[in-house]
């Protein structure tokens, strides 16, 4: 039997320890087994060295998610006191309990989308799922820019990282360029994880029929995706002061109309 793992060394909690009590620093334990035994004079991980190792690739899945800008965009923060939000919150936030089909967004600016789109995603990383969140022109764009023969980044790869991560966030989807190439990447991106079935998130305030035949075809079926459409006013325009009102309870009386 391997000796017990160091104490306090969750994901959570782990930070680079000065020297493990237990390994002393070696990362390396061996298997406490009598001499003859096939495990004797094994080398297994010590508890310090598991814990880094999850520690260092939940951060790597947190910088390669795309959401650092995007990090306060959480369940806790939504005011789901907005007249209009309260389905949308819900659904998203059971969503993000289990991310495993489609769930399309819809609504105008400042109703919201973006945030609980990116709170799913904060969520999912919380959990250890590995996610990509992304604002389609900016996609179409970084992917346009891969294939400079100095970029960093093999085109290939990132791509194919795209249509396969285990769950994609897709952002503003019909506010990208709509030149032939940007349309055929876009679309197979969606028709590669609409084929699998991998779990997707978009949002859009655009009039599905104003978008590709093929994705609006996708994003449609009732089979895969639940679609939300949510009926708020633009967050933005509301003044601070009904913002905290909101915050501390529903607003009595119909919720006025803002510039």
């Amino acid at each position: 039997m391997p000796f017990a793992n160091r104490p306090n060394t969750s994901p959570e909690t782990y930070a680079e320890p000065d020297v493990c009590p237990i390994c002393r620093g070696a990362g390396f334990l061996r298997r406490d087994v009598p001499f003859g035994d096939p495990g004797f004079g094994t080398l297994i991980d010590c508890g310090c060295r598991l814990a880094g190792k999850e520690y260092r690739s939940r951060e790597e899945s947190s910088k390669a998610s795309n959401l650092e800008h995007f990090r306060d965009l959480t369940f806790e923060a939504f005011n789901q006191r907005m007249p209009g939000v309260r389905e949308a919150y819900q659904e998203t936030l059971h969503f993000a309990g289990d991310p495993s089909k489609w769930l399309l967004l819809m609504g105008g600016y400042g109703c919201g989308k973006t945030h609980l789109a990116a709170a799913i995603g904060n969520k999912a990383l919380q959990k250890g799922v590995r996610i990509y969140f992304a604002v389609v022109p900016d996609l179409l764009d970084y992917l346009r820019s891969t294939f400079d023969p100095n970029s960093e980044a093999r085109y290939d790869e990132r791509f194919d990282m795209i249509r396969n991560v285990p769950l994609l966030i897709l952002d503003d989807l019909g506010t990208e360029n709509s030149k032939p190439w940007a349309k055929e990447k876009l679309y197979q991106i969606i028709n590669h994880r609409y084929n699998t079935k991998l779990p997707t998130v978009i949002t859009t305030n655009q009039d599905l029929f104003q978008i590709d035949g093929r994705i609006h075809s996708r994003i449609t079926d009732q089979d895969l995706c639940r679609i939300l459409i949510i009926n708020a006013e633009d967050y933005r325009q509301i003044p601070t002061d009904e913002r905290i009102r909101l915050r501390q309870g529903p607003m009595s009386g119909p919720m006025r109309n803002f510039p």
